[in-house]
């Protein structure tokens, strides 16, 4: 009895170095397989979300939209007032993402330096709060104005879709 407890221990002995030694080598692929991605222009990158920079993920949010209106059945006319509101959002946004980048950048600095000035770190953290409030009151403009632009049905609809996403999104967190 005891040899075959033995070999056992012997054999998940083996299995469990090799198990051990595959988590790391798995992380390591995992990210070098991000950051390939990333400096491909996808994912988190020098831009921010959607890497490559504002324009990329202008791109990204306008075939969003595309997708969103195919889903609610909107007519050409609500194609077009939609498209207006969030090109009018984007520009509006374009001198926040500046102000934000800039910031980021100092925070970068400020944290790399050979010592750490907390007063100039809270100072910094003081400028970008305001900024994302700022980006927040101009989104949730767009997103009542498109309202207006949808009927009741179609405002209903693209919620179901959104809370399915968002459920999909976050079913493992």
């Amino acid at each position: 009895m005891e040899t075959t407890q033995a070999n056992k221990t012997r054999h998940w002995g083996r299995s469990g170095f090799w198990a051990l030694l595959a988590v790391p080598l798995l992380l390591g692929a995992g990210f070098y397989a991000v950051r390939a991605h990333a400096d491909a222009g996808f994912g988190w990158g020098p831009g921010g979300f959607g890497g490559g920079g504002p324009e990329q993920h202008k791109a990204f949010m306008e075939r969003r939209l595309d997708k969103m209106l195919d889903q609610v059945n909107a007519t050409d006319s609500q194609r077009t007032a939609i498209k207006a509101i969030f090109a009018r959002m984007f520009e509006e946004m374009r001198p926040i993402h500046q102000q934000h980048q800039t910031l980021h950048r100092d925070f970068v600095t400020a944290l790399s330096a050979a010592t750490v000035d907390p007063a100039a770190i809270e100072n910094l953290r003081k400028q970008i709060a305001p900024l994302a409030d700022q980006a927040s009151q101009v989104f949730s403009k767009a997103i009542l104005d498109a309202s207006q632009v949808l009927s009741p049905e179609q405002r209903q609809t693209l919620m179901k879709h959104i809370g399915e996403r968002h459920g999909r999104m976050h079913r493992f967190m």
